[in-house]
């Protein structure tokens, strides 16, 4: 029901279970780094009713300030998770494993900046916009098919779309 090998790409449908292993984790993590974060939100697409997705649960962190970090990274290692080089910048990303298949992904960033909006406002868009949201299950089932065992190729993909959900999104405020 939730995890997947590293570097696969399996899509399953919408399972309304995703909400409530966020809430559960959601909870676990705010007891654990509550002075360090400032808001901690569900996305991804296990964050969107009807959408196919890779049953990863996807959490955005935001902070203050990357300085946290180093202590985030100490805090969530005691409770299973392990940081995942990233090339972003501004952005750190831990994963949380359980029987060799990732089950989390930590997205930290800082609160309200362009990464972070970008992360919620998408998610929003989708969840408001059902015929972009029916566009993105046709994009991510082809991707699927064409890069199974190629999660970087399928994510890089994706981006054009995300890219042109985020312009849309900005053109309505």
């Amino acid at each position: 029901m939730l995890g997947l090998e590293r570097g696969l790409v399996k899509l399953e449908p919408y399972n309304d279970k995703w909400s409530k292993l966020f809430n559960e984790e959601r909870e676990l993590l705010s007891s654990q780094l509550k002075e360090l974060i400032m808001a901690i939100e569900h996305v991804g697409s296990t964050s969107i009713e009807g959408v196919f997705a890779k049953p990863i649960i996807d959490i955005a962190i935001g902070v203050s300030s990357l300085d946290k970090v180093i202590k985030i990274r100490e805090k969530v290692k005691g409770i299973g998770y392990f940081e995942v080089p990233v090339s972003i910048d501004g952005k750190h990303v831990f994963a949380k494993n359980k029987e060799n298949k990732i089950t989390h992904f930590l997205h930290i960033m800082i609160f309200n900046q362009e990464l972070w909006r970008d992360q919620i406002s998408f998610r929003d868009y989708l969840r408001s916009f059902p015929d972009a949201k029916m566009e993105y299950v046709k994009l991510k089932g082809e991707l699927a098919n064409k890069y199974p065992k190629d999660v970087f190729s399928y994510t890089n993909e994706k981006k054009k779309f995300v890219d042109n959900i985020l312009k849309r999104k900005k053109e309505l405020e």
